[in-house]
C-alpha cells in the first residue's frame, strides 16, 4: 500500500448500513440507531449482511450525528453517511486481516445507548430521565443483544471511550460481554479509548494498538 487510504477508497472497499428508528417518551422525540453494518463489499452483499455473524463487534458510546444516506426501508434500515470513527474501524479491518488468519470483512457496531445526539451533554442528560430502552444492553433487549454479538468467539471491541458518567452503562456491558474476547484499550476494565483521539499521533497509537490485539486474538 502507498500511503493511507483516503475516505473515497476507503468507501469504495466498505459499505456501511444502519438501523435507525425513531421514540416518543413523555412527548420529547428521540431519533436513534441500534444497528451498523460496515462491511466488504466484495465478501457480502445487503441485505445479507445485516443477519450475517460479523468478524468484530464494536462496542461503541452512541451513534453521535449519524443518519441515514436516505429514507430507511420498512424495518429502519438504510445506507448510512460514515464518520471519521467509522473509517478508523475500516482503517483496523485491513491493517488486522494482513496478520490474521481469519481476515476482518464485517463489523457490527452497537453502542452502549442508542440515542444519536453528538453533544455528550445532550446525550448525558438524557440517561438520566429515559430509562433503560435506548440501550441494547437493557435486560429488555437481551435477545436482540445475543443476536448481534452473534457466536461467543466472535471479538468484541470495547471503545465506548473515558467519560466516567457511562460506568454504570459500561459495567452492564462489560456483564453482557463476559463471555467474548475483550478487545480495547483501557487501565481500569471499565473506561475504554476511543478509536479516534483528537490527537493524530494518538490515533495511529490506536490503531496500531488496536490491530496488534485484535491480530493476536486471531492468530
Amino acid at each position: 500500500m502507498s500511503g493511507p487510504l483516503t475516505a473515497r477508497q476507503l468507501l469504495q472497499r466498505f459499505a456501511v448500513h444502519g438501523r435507525f428508528y425513531e421514540r416518543q417518551v413523555d412527548g420529547v422525540g428521540y431519533r436513534l440507531r441500534s444497528h451498523l453494518e460496515i462491511f466488504d463489499r466484495g465478501a457480502l452483499a445487503w441485505p445479507a449482511a445485516r443477519a450475517a455473524p460479523a468478524d468484530l463487534v464494536a462496542v461503541m458510546m452512541n451513534p453521535g450525528g449519524s443518519r441515514p444516506l436516505h429514507e430507511p426501508d420498512a424495518d429502519g434500515w438504510a445506507e448510512a453517511v460514515p464518520d471519521r470513527t467509522q473509517y478508523q474501524l475500516m482503517k483496523l479491518a485491513l491493517a488486522a486481516s494482513a496478520a490474521r488468519a481469519r481476515p476482518i470483512r464485517h463489523i457490527r457496531v452497537i453502542n452502549l445507548s442508542d440515542l444519536r445526539t453528538p453533544k455528550s451533554a445532550e446525550l448525558f442528560a438524557a440517561l438520566g430521565c429515559i430509562g433503560g430502552w435506548h440501550s441494547l444492553f437493557d435486560d429488555a433487549r437481551a435477545a436482540e443483544l445475543r443476536q448481534a454479538l452473534g457466536p461467543v468467539h466472535t471479538p468484541v471491541l470495547r471503545a465506548w471511550g473515558m467519560s466516567r458518567q457511562l460506568n454504570g452503562l459500561a459495567a452492564r456491558a462489560n456483564r453482557a460481554l463476559a463471555a467474548h474476547a475483550a478487545l480495547g484499550l483501557t487501565e481500569d476494565g471499565l473506561a475504554y479509548r476511543h478509536p479516534l483521539p483528537q490527537r493524530a499521533d494518538l490515533q495511529r497509537a490506536w490503531l496500531e494498538q488496536a490491530t496488534s490485539q485484535l491480530s493476536a486474538a486471531g492468530a
